[in-house]
């Protein structure tokens, strides 16, 4: 994904699964990037999109530790 687009309408999924990748808490996801673990609960939950400035953050923040978020259709279970 690059650097300057915005969230992919499956956000939810990918940052969910991401975070799990990585051994993250939603707690530990909302220190990181400096918003609230309600902000990073209702990305996962899909209630709202991050905003383009959070998405990048989110973006940078999976580069440094080495594990880029995914890029692709959200896993349809089978």
């Amino acid at each position: 994904m690059p650097l300057s687009a915005g969230p992919p309408s499956h956000a939810a999924e990918v940052i969910r699964r991401w975070r799990r990748r990585v051994g993250l808490t939603q707690e530990g996801l909302a220190q990181a990037l400096s918003v609230t673990f309600s902000t990073v609960s209702r990305w996962e939950n899909g209630h709202v999109l991050p905003s383009k400035l959070a998405w990048r953050a989110l973006q940078q923040l999976a580069a440094e530790l080495g594990s880029p978020l995914e890029d692709g259709a959200p896993e349809d279970g089978t």
